[in-house]
């Protein structure tokens, strides 16, 4: 765990000055509401009236009312064929309302907010140059700065070399190289339910695989954790840089909660603690996307005892 330092308020690190008029409060509760038209998925109640009237053609009040009286076995997000047939059997139209909802969500807004976790000792990179996709090349020669300096007896380039070789960050299955990593629900990549604050606690999860493989897992928490502080941006992606399979999956969770709110029995998977919501881009997002940024007080990291 990790706490606020008392005087300053910012989880401890250093980090060079600037940026610092770009902060912004940790809790969604204490922040502005986003534009209207940014679509942030916690926030059901900015969206929760607008998905209904935009969807409103196909899934009509007797659709609804027809779920109401006899709810499907399984309601679930990722086949939505319970929403299909329901829709053909209420009005006669056939429709894939996962894919109609993703682009009526397009439609509709021009970014998806979403938070993106990293640790870092300066801000002014990714004000100025944006969010990057991983290159792989790069955070190998950042491994040889902080891992090979001679601080660390065991760790040679031949180690290095191999632990390239073990991880294979470059092939396509590996899910590494060419990706950019962000959470709909900023609260995943620092509570205990979401297990990703490894990202916040030592930055680049390919640097921290590469270090336990150089070095020793203590060694390399210690010299990752010395650099910067965990810092959260909060941005706001462009719509046209979301993949289409990605912003259904995120339609087919809409659609499962604003259901499930229709009965009282019925409780949405979509939204709970242990439900996901990441997301990843292709390309580099731009300086201009990030709306601000925060230090989280409070991070649960899942690879403490690793």
């Amino acid at each position: 765990m990790m706490s606020t330092h008392p005087r300053s308020g910012l989880v401890p690190g250093s980090i060079l000055p600037g940026y610092e008029d770009r902060g912004i409060a940790a809790s969604l509760a204490e922040r502005p509401l986003p534009p209207h038209d940014v679509f942030c998925y916690p926030l059901v109640e900015t969206w929760r009236d607008r998905i209904w009237h935009m969807l409103g053609d196909f899934i009509t009040e007797e659709v609804k009312a027809e779920f109401v009286r006899h709810p499907p076995e399984f309601v679930v997000s990722d086949d939505l064929s319970w929403l299909d047939n329901l829709i053909h059997d209420v009005t006669g139209e056939i429709t894939d309302i996962k894919m109609l909802t993703a682009d009526r969500l397009r439609e509709e807004y021009r970014a998806f907010r979403a938070g993106h976790a990293t640790r870092t000792n300066d801000l002014a990179q990714f004000y100025q140059n944006g969010l990057k996709v991983l290159n792989a090349a790069e955070v190998e020669d950042r491994a040889r700065s902080v891992f090979l300096n001679g601080q660390f007896k065991h760790a040679t380039e031949e180690r290095l070399q191999n632990a390239i070789d073990q991880i294979k960050a470059r092939d396509p299955a590996g899910g590494r190289e060419g990706r950019l990593y962000f959470c709909a629900r900023e609260e995943e990549l620092f509570s205990r339910a979401g297990g990703a604050g490894h990202y916040l606690t030592y930055g680049s999860e390919y640097l921290y695989c590469l270090g336990i493989r150089v070095a020793s897992s203590r060694e390399t928490k210690k010299a990752l954790t010395g650099i910067g502080s965990p810092t959260m941006f909060v941005c706001d992606i462009p719509m046209v840089m979301i993949r289409s399979h990605a912003l259904e999956d995120f339609a087919g969770s809409i659609l499962e909660y604003l259901f499930c709110e229709l009965v009282d029995e019925l409780e949405a998977h979509a939204l709970s603690p242990d439900a996901g919501s990441a997301l990843s881009l292709t390309e580099n997002l731009p300086g201009e996307c990030i709306v601000g940024h925060y230090h989280p007080a409070t991070i649960y990291d899942p690879l403490r005892f690793a």
